[in-house]
């Protein structure tokens, strides 16, 4: 599943809107070097030592690992919907659901924003 988070908790750490894309936690793993993991609000999130890039951030009550989709590669992106645009900079703008907090599918409330 992949979507954009504008929770402030993911505008916070990033400086924008979280571009994510879910995969089961097992199949997440950092091959190489050293990582620190860190949680600001709510998500526990993991960044290179080194370069200090968000690599990935833990999803509280589910067993998923949202990976920094703009770490994919070019195309690989295709969110389905936007979530917690309460939060939102401004009005978003394209033909996704926008979603006031977060979807049924997450144990929310599949409120729209009525932008």
């Amino acid at each position: 599943m992949q979507y954009v988070c504008h929770c402030d908790d993911c505008q916070a750490v990033h400086g924008k809107a979280y571009s994510c894309s879910l995969y089961p936690t097992a199949a997440v793993s950092v091959e190489r070097g050293e990582t620190d993991t860190f949680t600001l609000k709510t998500s526990p999130r993991t960044k290179c030592k080194h370069c200090e890039t968000y690599l990935f951030a833990e999803v509280p009550g589910h067993p998923v690992r949202g990976v920094n989709a703009d770490l994919l590669p070019e195309g690989m992106f295709s969110p389905q919907f936007h979530m917690q645009c309460r939060y939102a900079a401004a009005p978003v703008e394209d033909n996704l659901p926008h979603y006031k907090g977060i979807p049924a599918r997450f144990k929310g409330s599949d409120e729209l924003m009525n932008w």
